[in-house]
């Protein structure tokens, strides 16, 4: 149960990021989330590990992807060849995030083993957080597109 408050509250600190356009709030938010998801699967290794393996790969590339930057990319001065590279990093980034969530979710509808503390009835809370940080970039990107400053 502890580690679903945890969950909870790491959640909170990439939306607020994502609600206020603070990247780094978002990008901790996620980065913290994965080290959570890292060190609760540690103990289930010996239990199933290709799955055990596959979730570990999973919140690897989630942390190194979000791994927390200080600076909005729109307090950058981008001249008009930039753009595009930054629009396709940013979204290449955004949708990964989102992919990694999504495939999370169903790991965790899955998973024989949950990480101690969480029942099989308890399942479901997981899976709610992993759909909304699934959808959280997807928020974001929506949002980045009516900047003007990256039209």
């Amino acid at each position: 149960m502890e580690i679903l408050i945890v969950a909870i509250v790491i959640s909170a600190i990439s939306i607020y990021g994502a609600v206020m356009l603070k990247r780094l709030y978002f990008l901790l938010g996620y980065f913290l989330f994965s080290i959570l998801a890292l060190t609760s699967l540690i103990p289930t290794y010996n239990d199933d590990k290709m799955l055990a393996l596959t979730s570990v790969a999973l919140f690897l590339v989630m942390g190194i992807i979000s791994f927390p930057a200080k600076k909005n990319i729109l307090d950058y001065e981008m001249n008009e060849e930039a753009k595009p590279l930054v629009k396709s990093f940013m979204i290449k980034t955004l949708l990964s995030l989102s992919a990694v969530n999504i495939i999370a979710i169903f790991l965790v509808k899955f998973d024989p083993n949950m990480p101690e503390g969480i029942t099989e009835s308890m399942r479901i809370y997981p899976m709610i957080m992993h759909a909304v940080l699934g959808i959280l970039p997807l928020f974001v990107l929506f949002r980045m597109s009516q900047s003007a400053k990256l039209k």
